[in-house]
């Protein structure tokens, strides 16, 4: 499992918790590089992501792996334009409804050579059940966190079909980070469990996704590289190994022998 970049604060003022807007282009850089010394070398980005596709554009995308979603009747094309590359490691359709109608075209890309996998992001587990059974898909990008817990049942039978999990919304657009004091009043309903967040809300978030076996990629997206710094470190902490604490020792471990 690995950490994907998202990248819809590059052309956007995107997520609840968002107080900055978009990256400034200098930010952007700083994040690339970091991204580069790092070996984060999986980036999302989307047509609908303002000018996030442009922006990337002007960095050298050599050692990385771009995947970009379309929306309905769009080009590959202009992606690929505004990118500057001549093919892309994944294609997503940005709309899980349009796949019947935008299936044909994504399989011609993909025999052209203009793209090495195709697949779909995903809202609903109803539908992703139903492509999965109606398409041979090769990515799927699906919303996943400690709230929404909907799409882990799915999970073995895609892994099963070879097809790559990209875990997204693993912060909720940033309401799994925020102080509680700053939650919006619209959330009152749900706000009991949001307050049984452990102080380490970036660890608890991450490490919920981390611990599930069929993710191949997180993405993650960030409004600096402090962000992301802290981000990468609190996902390559290692986890509590429990193993150096098993006692085999009836005698220490059954109160009913103590004395």
């Amino acid at each position: 499992m690995r950490l994907c970049l998202g990248t819809a604060q590059f052309g956007l003022k995107y997520g609840i918790s968002n107080k900055t807007g978009k990256v400034e282009y200098k930010e952007v850089k700083k994040i690339i590089d970091f991204c580069n010394d790092q070996g984060i070398f999986t980036i999302d980005t989307a047509q609908a992501y303002g000018e996030s596709e442009k922006i990337l554009g002007h960095f050298d995308l050599t050692n990385f792996k771009i995947i970009t979603k379309i929306k309905h009747l769009d080009k590959l094309e202009n992606s690929l334009d505004n990118l500057k590359l001549s093919s892309l490691y994944g294609v997503l359709l940005h709309n899980e409804d349009e796949i019947t109608d935008n299936w044909s075209r994504l399989v011609h890309y993909k025999s052209q050579g203009l793209v090495e996998k195709i697949g779909v992001s995903v809202y609903s587990p109803d539908k992703l059940l139903d492509i999965t059974n109606n398409y041979t898909i090769d990515i799927v990008q699906l919303p996943l966190n400690v709230l929404d817990q909907r799409f882990i049942a799915l999970l073995a039978n895609l892994k099963a079909k070879n097809i790559e999990i990209y875990a997204r919304s693993i912060f909720l657009q940033g309401l799994l980070l925020m102080d509680y004091s700053q939650i919006p009043d619209y959330f009152n309903p749900i706000k009991p469990v949001l307050n049984r967040i452990p102080y380490d809300k970036l660890g608890f978030s991450l490490n919920f996704v981390k611990n599930i076996d069929e993710i191949d990629r997180i993405v993650i997206g960030v409004t600096s590289k402090q962000e992301l710094e802290e981000i990468n470190i609190a996902f390559n902490k290692k986890t509590f190994d429990y193993s150096d604490f098993c006692i085999d020792d009836e005698n220490m471990i059954n109160p009913s022998l103590w004395r």
